[in-house]
């Protein structure tokens, strides 16, 4: 009896098959991944934009506050606690793609998304912490164009810090900035590459998902909502909630 065996050449043939079929799909099935993942993403900012929607229902359309402590007054409540009755579960708060090692850390990571800023009633330019001004829906010039949450980084890309904290500051990007303030302007802003430190602006295929002010979500480039030349005014600027101009 007679037993036919693969010879060495044919074994190695089958193995450079299989490696190569291998070649050819991981990348593809690890991009489907990703894409699963940015669209629970894009879903979970979805519904914090609906919670954020029934909470101004519900408060005048008084938008809620960030969590920061400030000489003088008791810390404020953070936004992600605010609108929780709205959402009931901690699970948006977190994206899928967010690998952050400070979600076990003691503070921990609060939340893979922050609020802008600009709508708070401590933060400059149209907040005061010594005088708090909640910001109302009605002053808001373009709801639909105006970014409300964004993605946070895992770590600030200049000095390497945790991000932590469960708000963005806008008003410090930029050359020149908004609101000048030498520490926070050089923290939160890489003048070199033009970008903001705290954001996780390409999380997902080279962009992010953000949530707007009229409570829509949807994934953009980070140039499509902020650009801006040396020297002058921004000419992209989806942040600032009393700018008119694109």
């Amino acid at each position: 009896m007679r037993y036919r065996a693969f010879t060495l050449i044919e074994l190695l043939v089958v193995i450079a098959v299989i490696a190569i079929l291998a070649a050819i799909l991981f990348p593809v099935l690890s991009q489907a991944r990703e894409k699963a993942r940015s669209v629970a993403c894009l879903s979970n900012c979805r519904q914090m934009g609906i919670a954020v929607q029934l909470y101004v229902q519900d408060y005048d359309e008084t938008l809620p506050t960030v969590r920061m402590m400030w000489p003088g007054i008791p810390t404020p409540l953070s936004w992600l606690d605010l609108i929780q009755p709205y959402v009931r579960t901690r699970l948006l708060q977190r994206c899928p793609s967010d690998n952050s090692p400070a979600w076990n850390e003691s503070p921990p990571r609060l939340s893979s998304y922050g609020l802008n800023a600009y709508f708070d009633a401590f933060h400059p330019p149209y907040g005061n912490h010594m005088s708090p001004r909640p910001m109302v829906l009605a002053a808001v010039a373009q709801p639909a164009q105006c970014v409300y949450i964004a993605e946070l980084g895992e770590r600030n890309t200049k000095n390497g810090m945790a991000v932590k904290a469960d708000h963005f500051m806008p008003m410090y990007w930029g050359n020149p900035p908004r609101v000048v303030d030498m520490m926070m302007n050089d923290r939160l802003w890489d003048d070199a590459t033009q970008t903001p430190t705290t954001l996780a602006i390409t999380r997902h295929f080279g962009g992010s998902n953000y949530v707007f002010v009229d409570g829509h979500a949807k994934w953009h480039r980070f140039e499509q909502t902020f650009q801006q030349v040396r020297g002058q005014p921004p000419h992209v600027d989806w942040y600032d909630p009393m700018r008119s101009t694109p």
